[in-house]
């Protein structure tokens, strides 16, 4: 008998999947949605608002694993300690049941070391393929539990024995089997310097013992890591396979399982960077076509998965925006074994009164039709997204470091951005971003950081006063002390560096006493160029930007890959005070070369466009629209970038923040970036997308 939902919760995860099914029965059948109703009863519906799917491609079949997120309300649903909502008392009686739910109490335990290192959890539940949809026993999932660093302030030094010391003995009810437990802190012990573990699971829906670890990293660290610890496959066949792969992809991800021994099947995952922004510049194209050619996906599914993707509100449940997409793809490898391949896809939704200034009764049947169809106004559009996507204090915020996510250098960068937009949600939003900024003063220097955590540095500090300039608020007490703070960042040489010393720098991120940090605290003409835009220091730093531009007419940024968003913030700052320089000229020459016939930048990352250094590039071309030629430019990039625009109003991620070492005075010949890293030598990008979309928001706002 299927189980029934009690009285201490109205909807189920059963109800909010619903306007998901549609875009699923094209790819599953008939006994899978079934399948997929019976197990997701169980749960209440505030219990996750992201969820996956994981589809076989090959060998196919028509069925999906379901999966979803818990973050921090799921938390105290799972461990009991949410007043208005709980499992039903059959998961209290079930052995594994009452070992998940010990697990995310001690997770949620401020005095337990899982609270700090464990970031989120994903339950799956594998789908039964014998035929049999029927639910008479309460199911049973599997369990990943994400890694992270804790808070520099928490005291808390990181390494992962905790994972076989505290969380799995807790997640078992038991210690680890000594063998396993040697054979898996050797593995750890043998991670290379520059691969970081992403999850740890353990499939307590499976007879298999052992643990699943999913590492990041360089293939280049990883496949000698196999064989270093001990599988036994054939690792020419693996390292053929990555990189025929990786030309697909953004990175890799490498699962395996480990007992007493390293088990022979591994999992090669494929990630894109942009997780949620459907089949962005034929990327997912691409791949799937790989795939097709590879004989591990059919044409038809491929097509299916395609038009998966998209952005709809749901006028139901509260009435919510649902974001559904492709995430990534595995390769299942097995020597000897016919190579297996399976994609995970999914949604994610909050609800429509998120959106500040739109109440969900103002949101009509036609409006979501118009934001389906992609005929919003672009500017409007970008607004709304950008307005949804702040936290629910109020904070824009993107990048993941070691220090987390940011808030303080994110917000200020995104309300400059909006401040001048013509739009009557905008002055409400961007008061509330100063208000939030301004009430941040555990900093004696009144500066601002990149969250509340490190010390406050220029670059971060600078945003935040072009935000307050913007709105009216640069005589204000706090302004006047952040702008007085920055004096002390002007170098010999007539630069801005972004940490005043490195002491506090230093201490923050735990550097040993020999290295050194004279490029972090040496003069950056990012910074500078960002600084140079405030009234007081823009004629101070002429010489040094002039200085320091380059023979093809651009300048080098420090802390990012992409040389248009420097280029063109010195090429602003030197247009303000002399509008027919050289510089300028010769800047504009450079970014007209930077572009391709269709209009956009290609990088690296973003062969296929870039919005971020695109976008740059537009307001870099701007100074110089008088030109016939420059025109003609400036209307392509234009039209390239309306037409990337993403159907919730987004741009894909793209903003490439570079994180150099140290003492590293010249990290643009550096090339051994660690993609999606959190510390020192990490190529990190704008996983939420706010930034990217605010950069385009406002060179479009300039052009059209």
């Amino acid at each position: 008998m299927v189980y029934q939902r009690t009285h201490t919760w109205l909807y189920s995860l059963k109800d909010s999947l619903q306007p998901l099914k549609p875009h699923l029965t094209p790819l599953v059948c008939p006994e899978a949605i079934e399948q997929l109703d019976s197990v997701s009863s169980y749960f209440p519906d505030a219990i996750a608002s992201t969820y996956g799917f994981e589809y076989r491609l090959q060998p196919s079949a028509p069925v999906v694993d379901f999966a979803f997120q818990v973050t921090e309300t799921g938390r105290e649903i799972l461990a009991g300690l949410n007043p208005h909502t709980r499992l039903s008392e059959e998961f209290s009686k079930h052995p594994v049941w009452q070992q998940i739910q010990k697990f995310c109490g001690e997770w949620a335990d401020p005095s337990s070391l899982l609270h700090y290192f464990i970031s989120d959890l994903w339950l799956e539940f594998d789908s039964k393929l014998d035929g049999d949809t029927s639910t008479n026993n309460i199911p049973i999932p599997g369990l990943f539990f994400g890694v992270t660093s804790p808070p520099d302030n928490s005291g808390i030094s990181f390494n992962y024995s905790w994972i076989w010391e505290q969380a799995m003995p807790s997640l078992l009810g038991t210690p680890l089997p000594p063998a396993l437990e040697k054979k898996f802190i050797d593995c750890i012990k043998r991670l290379p310097p520059r691969t970081s573990i992403f999850q740890v699971g353990m499939m307590f829906s499976r007879t298999v013992e052992a643990i699943r670890l999913c590492l990041v990293g360089s293939p280049s660290e990883l496949l000698p890591y196999l064989k270093e610890i001990g599988w036994t496959g054939q690792l020419a066949e693996v390292e053929k396979l990555v990189n025929s792969l990786s030309g697909c992809v953004d990175g890799i991800i490498l699962d395996l399982d480990i007992g007493e021994q390293i088990y022979p099947r591994i999992g090669i995952e494929g990630i894109f960077l942009t997780r949620y922004q459907a089949c962005v510049n034929g990327q997912w194209e691409s791949l799937l076509d790989y795939l097709t050619s590879q004989g591990l996906c059919a044409k038809e599914t491929k097509d299916a998965l395609l038009k998966y993707s998209g952005y709809s509100l749901v006028k139901c449940l509260r009435d919510r925006i649902y974001v559904r997409g492709l995430n990534h793809i595995k390769l299942i490898y097995q020597s000897g074994q016919p190579l297996a391949s399976k994609i995970y896809f999914g949604a994610m939704h909050q609800p429509l009164s998120k959106i500040p200034g739109r109440s969900a009764e103002t949101v009509s049947t036609e409006d979501a039709t118009k934001q389906e169809r992609g005929d919003a106004d672009p500017i409007e559009s970008a607004v709304t997204f950008l307005l949804t996507a702040r936290n629910s204090e109020g904070w824009w915020i993107d990048f993941q470091l070691a220090a987390g996510l940011s808030d303080e250098w994110v917000t200020g960068y995104v309300g400059t951005m909006l401040a001048n937009i013509p739009d009557t949600r905008v002055p409400k939003a961007v008061s509330t971003a100063w208000n939030l900024l301004n009430s941040r003063r555990h900093r004696a220097n009144g500066k601002w950081g990149y969250n509340r955590l490190p010390p406050g540095d220029a670059d971060s500090t600078g945003w935040v006063l072009q935000l307050a300039y913007a709105i009216g608020e640069s005589n204000s007490e706090r302004a006047r002390q952040a702008m007085q703070s920055l004096a002390a960042h002007q170098r010999s040489d007539g630069g801005i560096c972004t940490y005043e010393s490195e002491e506090s720098i230093r201490a923050f991120i735990h550097a040993s006493p020999e290295i050194g940090f004279a490029g972090w605290c040496g003069s950056h003409t990012c910074v500078s160029a960002a600084i140079a835009a405030l009234p007081e220091y823009r004629f101070q730093l002429q010489d040094y930007l002039r200085s320091t531009q380059q023979n093809d007419g651009s300048w080098l940024a420090y802390w990012w890959q992409d040389p248009e968003y420097v280029t063109a913030l010195a090429a602003e700052v030197i247009a303000a005070c002399y509008p027919n320089s050289d510089c300028i000229t010769n800047a504009v020459a450079w970014g007209m070369n930077r572009l391709n016939s269709q209009g956009f930048v290609a990088t690296s990352d973003r062969p296929s466009g870039s919005p971020f250094a695109t976008a740059w590039c537009l307001r870099l071309l701007i100074l110089r629209r008088q030109d016939t030629a420059v025109q003609a430019a400036i209307a392509k990039v234009t039209n390239w970038l309306l037409a990337q625009q993403q159907p919730n109003g987004s741009w894909i991620s793209s903003a490439r923040l570079q994180v150099p070492l140290p003492d590293d005075l010249n990290p643009n010949k550096f090339n051994q970036w660690i993609y999606h890293g959190t510390i020192q030598g990490s190529l990190v990008f704008d996983k939420h997308c706010v930034f990217t979309t605010a950069t385009v928001l406002q060179a479009l706002h300039r052009s059209l």
